[in-house]
């Protein structure tokens, strides 16, 4: 693979966990060590702020819930992803800072620069080299979903705002960004993703 840190974006229900897991497969049968997180989550703090994000039991305000993920997007970089890049492990990275741009920043219309900004203190400059955009209609994405959380439940115009949010990202970044049609077929996609990031699949 030729980066150490990899990103998986989209809206919920856009098949992120099939692909990463997948990708995972094929970087352990080429022999490269990696590593999956997820966002938020990932340490001890981080999940228990997941909880807190995530749980129907809270009402959350939109800056609050920023913060929230900056917190533990904060812990997670420090304590897991820096310390595993250093000892030669791939980071497979199940969402980003990128998603709270997309989610809090256009999605609750905090402000795309000002959540970019907040994000990029909070995690020191460290964004993922590399982000794979499964980019999907809100309509088919949120069918999927069998069992939708605090956020994966808003309204339906709230996503659409998400992948707007997304599309400008892959835009401005375009260099570090491989959107594809999270409709496709999955094999499809993963031979795609291998080929952008230097991956052999055929071993």
């Amino acid at each position: 693979m030729n980066c150490d840190y990899v990103a998986f974006e989209g809206i919920d229900g856009s098949g992120k966990s099939s692909i990463i897991e997948q990708l995972s497969k094929i970087l352990d049968e080429n022999k490269t060590t990696n590593k999956i997180v997820r966002e938020p989550g990932g340490t001890k703090v981080g999940e228990g702020i997941r909880e807190l994000l995530l749980s129907h039991d809270y009402k959350v305000d939109p800056l609050t819930e920023a913060l929230l993920f900056c917190a533990q997007r904060s812990q997670l970089v420090n304590e897991l992803i820096k310390p595993s890049i250093q000892n030669e492990i791939k980071i497979l990275s199940d969402r980003s800072a990128y998603s709270s741009v997309a989610y809090q920043g256009v999605g609750r219309e905090l402000g795309y620069e000002k959540i970019y900004q907040l994000n990029d203190i909070a995690i020191g400059g460290f964004w993922p080299e590399k982000v794979v955009l499964l980019d999907i209609d809100p309509l088919v994405s949120l069918d999927r979903q069998k069992v939708a959380d605090r956020i994966g439940s808003d309204k339906i115009e709230f996503f659409q705002n998400i992948r707007e949010g997304y599309l400008r990202l892959s835009e401005e970044f375009s260099e570090s960004f491989l959107v594809l049609d999270a409709e496709k077929n999955l094999e499809e996609n993963l031979m795609k993703i291998c080929n952008w990031l230097g991956i052999d699949k055929a071993k």
